[in-house]
């Protein structure tokens, strides 16, 4: 099993935890009380990092996707708009979530409210080859071809 290894950037962080054994995600929660505009996006910090890369060679790596959770709009209105969020696995900055307000109200949350998911994946690295076009058959309609 792959460790992942994390830093803990404020003494109150709540750092990512599954739910329960069947939960795919680890949980990712806001570090403060935080309050969204109406219609604003932020970034909300988590108040932690990635204290090393992720797994990754040449041929394959580990990729941290962030996921919304599904409560999240229905209780408050807020979206991931860059979902799914990628964490590379050399990215060594500081975990934050990108939200935005769909409410005209603004949105409260108190520190510790869960908001969004991390899942991690097994992505590999293709070697990519450019080759003349050898099938001029091998055509098919753009975006909505197929109905």
């Amino acid at each position: 099993m792959d460790d992942v290894r994390l830093n803990r950037l404020h003494p109150d962080a709540r750092l990512p935890e599954r739910a329960t054994p069947g939960a795919l995600g680890y949980d990712l929660a806001t570090l403060a009380d935080e309050r969204v505009g109406p219609r604003e996006t932020r970034v909300l910090p988590c108040g932690f990092k990635l204290a090393h890369d992720l797994p990754h060679d040449a041929g394959r790596g580990l990729a941290m996707l962030i996921l919304p959770r599904s409560s999240l709009p229905l209780k408050h209105g807020l979206i991931l708009p860059n979902s799914p969020g990628l964490v590379d696995a050399d990215y060594a900055g500081p975990i934050g979530i990108i939200v935005h307000n769909l409410r005209d109200a603004v949105v409260t949350l108190p520190a510790g409210t869960r908001i969004a998911q991390a899942v991690f994946v097994e992505v590999r690295f293709p070697v990519l080859r450019l080759v003349e076009d050898t099938d001029p058959n091998r055509q098919r309609g753009g975006f909505g071809s197929t109905g």
